[in-house]
């Protein structure tokens, strides 16, 4: 029989660390619905592990960045969409030029900038000045919210999206723990196995409206000769 109090601390804990965690709803508008339908995407994560922290007091009732992993497959799901959308205007740049490329950005509202951590490190030294921290965000040139990313994921490229580019829309759970609606469905029955506890996170996700306009990828690499660099 799993501890109550075990439980309701792990649900707590795990909704509070997606929380945290959260980056798409800094880049897009994101509205909470009740019901979905065959078009929505499940984003999460189902590990299987010893009951024990759910039974034993001296066991802390939580495990380490479970939701955040939930938080930055939304990131990446979001990305994917943007990379594979040919409709979105692509801007081929020379390192020479990389100060200038916010001015790609002048014409949104409210952009965001998704950019590689490693790629910018290589960079920071042109944008040192340029940079302010505000709640908790990262600010270039008093106006652009900078968002870093697995360089694996982004390679050498950036994003530079209007808040009003994406309406995302996300199915709300209500949680009897925190005893209101959540973002993120938290899961834990016993599995097959003795002994074994089953845990799924999860969030279910739709992205409602896709304006390509409103969002360009730039990639910072050397002009083949030849090639014409818009911007």
């Amino acid at each position: 029989m799993y501890d109550k109090e075990q439980i309701e601390q792990f649900h707590k804990n795990t909704i509070e660390d997606y929380n945290n965690s959260l980056i798409v709803e800094d880049i897009v508008k994101v509205n909470l619905i009740e019901k979905t339908d065959g078009s929505f995407v499940q984003i999460g994560i189902r590990p299987i592990i010893k009951e024990d922290m759910f039974v034993y007091k001296n066991w802390h009732p939580s495990l380490p960045s479970i939701g955040m992993d939930v938080a930055n497959g939304e990131r990446d799901f979001l990305i994917k969409n943007i990379l594979d959308n040919k409709n979105v205007k692509r801007i081929i740049f020379n390192k020479k030029e990389i100060s200038d490329f916010p001015k790609h950005a002048y014409d949104f509202n409210k952009a965001t900038i998704l950019i590689s951590l490693d790629f910018f490190m290589g960079l920071h030294k042109e944008f040192v000045r340029r940079i302010e921290y505000k709640d908790h965000k990262t600010i270039l040139d008093y106006n652009y919210n900078l968002v870093f990313v697995p360089g694996e994921i982004m390679s050498g490229k950036m994003i530079i999206i209007s808040e009003d580019a994406i309406l995302w829309e996300k199915e709300k759970f209500p949680n009897e723990f925190t005893e209101k609606d959540e973002k993120v469905d938290v899961r834990v029955v016993p599995a097959k196995q003795f002994g074994k506890v089953d845990i799924t996170i999860r969030s279910v996700n739709k992205i409602k409206r896709f304006d390509p306009k409103l969002i360009k990828i730039l990639e910072v690499r050397e002009k083949p000769k030849g090639e014409r660099i818009d911007g």
